[in-house]
């Protein structure tokens, strides 16, 4: 696992500042959305790929291809 820096322990947390910990937690989230939007973004070539091999093998059993 790649270490970007957002990962510290619950005392270090407790350690730093107002500000630092709302600039950790907003690294976090933004962290996560693009995490999720990579997912979303995989997802689509799956069904893509999904919907053109089920074309063509639908094609091949009906037509002499």
């Amino acid at each position: 696992m790649v270490n970007n820096g957002l990962n510290i322990s619950l005392s270090q947390f407790k350690r730093m500042k107002r500000i630092d910990r709302d600039e950790v937690m907003y690294q976090n989230l933004v962290h996560i959305r693009k995490a999720q939007g990579d997912s979303k973004f995989h997802r689509k070539f799956v069904y893509m790929w999904l919907f053109v091999l089920s074309s063509v093998l639908g094609l091949r059993r009906f037509l002499p291809i």
